[in-house]
């Protein structure tokens, strides 16, 4: 099996399918291969305790199993073509040696990261690449560190045994941060993360994900504000009336004060600044009762009920074909 008969793979995942099928449309061949990027997500350090009495208090990452997949197949003529499901308006078709172009706003900084790539003498032939990042941006996951790492994977590993030694993780890891800086602690969660396991900022140090009490299974629930009842965002493209900044932040308090009471052990943001999603950890017979409580915390401040979703502690990025 490889990448080339995905769409017709009936035991794959659909999105990989959709991907394959859309990259074949786009280009008129079937992609070389397929590459799947977790989103990460920082744990706070007081949410978790410490793997020993001597560990570090630092915060922590990891991956979730949710993913940014890319398909993908090697050009021969320097050049890199672009299309993403999620702006389908806007592909591109941009030069990876000399003068730059200028790309599309959701492509930029995997373009930069793709040219560095190409100056440090791998993937300069180009690429055909088709993308989609299926969580919206409103869950609070960032994206830009996943779908960095997903297009630098995919053009390396397309590139592989053509002349040259491709980067391995290590070095690929030093590259994004040279060439698109980011997150760093995130960026080498989807680079090197383990299923089950929290990484150290150092990239090297992992630790289980553990309950407080020592309880087997613990759950994670990222619970993120709606603006409308609808969407995220209003008719004429703005939040809801009523629905203001200040009306969520007290929504999202009283939601996570309500679920530390029913039962979740601890909350906290996923990225590095507060937004409209906060992380649960949740015993895991107490899910539904942290749901309902969030749910209707939200009712009484007079907002739509947030989206919750399930977050699984997933491996690092990988070639899915």
């Amino acid at each position: 099996m490889n990448a080339g008969d995905l769409a017709y793979r009936t035991t794959a995942d659909p999105l990989l399918r959709l991907l394959s099928h859309g990259f074949a449309t786009a280009y008129h061949r079937p992609p070389d291969a397929v590459w799947r990027a977790p989103y990460a997500f920082r744990v706070a350090a007081a949410a978790v305790p410490p793997h020993t009495g001597t560990a570090p208090r630092t915060d922590w990452f990891a991956a979730a199993g949710h993913y940014v997949d890319v398909a993908v197949a090697p050009r021969a003529d320097g050049v890199l073509r672009c299309g993403s499901f999620n702006h389908p308006a806007e592909t591109a078709e941009l030069p990876l040696t000399g003068p730059a172009a200028r790309a599309p706003g959701w492509a930029s900084r995997p373009y930069a990261v793709l040219r560095a790539l190409a100056a440090a003498g791998c993937g300069r032939g180009g690429a055909d690449l088709q993308l989609n990042a299926p969580l919206p941006e409103a869950v609070g996951l960032p994206v830009a560190e996943p779908l960095e790492c997903a297009v630098a994977l995919a053009v390396a590993g397309a590139h592989a045994g053509r002349g040259g030694c491709p980067p391995d993780r290590a070095q690929l890891a030093r590259l994004l941060a040279a060439a698109a800086p980011g997150d760093e602690g995130l960026r080498r969660a989807v680079l090197f993360a383990r299923a089950g396991h929290l990484l150290a900022a150092d990239g090297r140090t992992h630790q289980p994900l553990r309950a407080p009490d020592g309880s087997p299974g613990p759950r994670l629930l990222l619970l993120t504000a709606r603006l409308t009842t609808g969407g995220d965002t209003g008719a004429d493209g703005g939040a809801a009336v009523g629905a203001t900044p200040s009306s969520v932040a007290t929504g999202l308090a009283t939601a996570v004060r309500e679920a530390l009471r029913a039962g979740a052990w601890s909350a906290w943001w996923p990225g590095a600044r507060p937004g409209r999603s906060v992380l649960l950890l949740v015993p895991r017979d107490r899910r539904a009762a942290v749901r309902t409580a969030a749910a209707d915390a939200f009712r009484r401040c007079g907002l739509p009920v947030p989206r919750i979703l399930r977050i699984t502690v997933a491996d690092a990025a990988r070639r899915e074909d």
